[in-house]
Formats: structure tokens, sequence, C-alpha cells
């Protein structure tokens, strides 16, 4: 996995939602990227987007499935990251946010 990678789109695909995540979530998720904490990072994000309908464009859609297809799944321990299509498939698409 090309961590690298990982850290800097996390971190930019978060930066771009950061205004649609309740705060603690968004505390959280800033907090395990520092960390260095990627898959923790990731796994909340999914969950965040998913339990809370937060809307997202056709390319934030787009880079969180670019995003998610670098793990090798199953991920141990991470639920969110392991159903991958499932968040995907429900996520909240819209052209405005």
């Amino acid at each position: 996995m090309d961590l690298v990678k990982l850290s800097r789109d996390a971190q930019v695909l978060l930066e771009r939602l950061a205004d649609r995540f309740p705060p603690d979530q968004l505390r959280m998720c800033r907090e395990s990227g520092k960390g260095g904490e990627w898959n923790e990072m990731v796994d909340i994000m999914c969950a965040v987007l998913a339990k809370h309908d937060v809307p997202v464009t056709p390319d934030e859609r787009d880079a969180l499935a670019d995003l998610l297809a670098l793990y090798p799944v199953p991920v141990e321990g991470y639920d969110y990251i392991n159903k991958r299509d499932e968040i995907l498939a429900a996520l909240t698409v819209t052209d405005r946010t």
C-alpha cells in the first residue's frame, strides 16, 4: 500500500468535507491523521458519511472510491473500509454541497 498517497489523499478529502462533518468526528479524524492512523481516519470518514447522510459531490465520491481502492480488504477491525461497496452505494451524491 502506498502510505504517502493514502495519507495525502485522505487529508485532502477530509478537508474538502470538513464543513459538513460533526465537530467531534472531524476532530477524531484529524487526530487520527496526525497520529498516522490512516486506517482509523478513513474508517471514521466512511462511518460519518454513511450515518449522517453527508452530501458529497461526484468528485468527492470518486476521491473516496480511489482512497478505498488502496485497501486490500478485508482490513481487520475496520468495518466501514471493509464495506466499501456498500458505503459508496449509500452516499448522498449531489452537485451542490
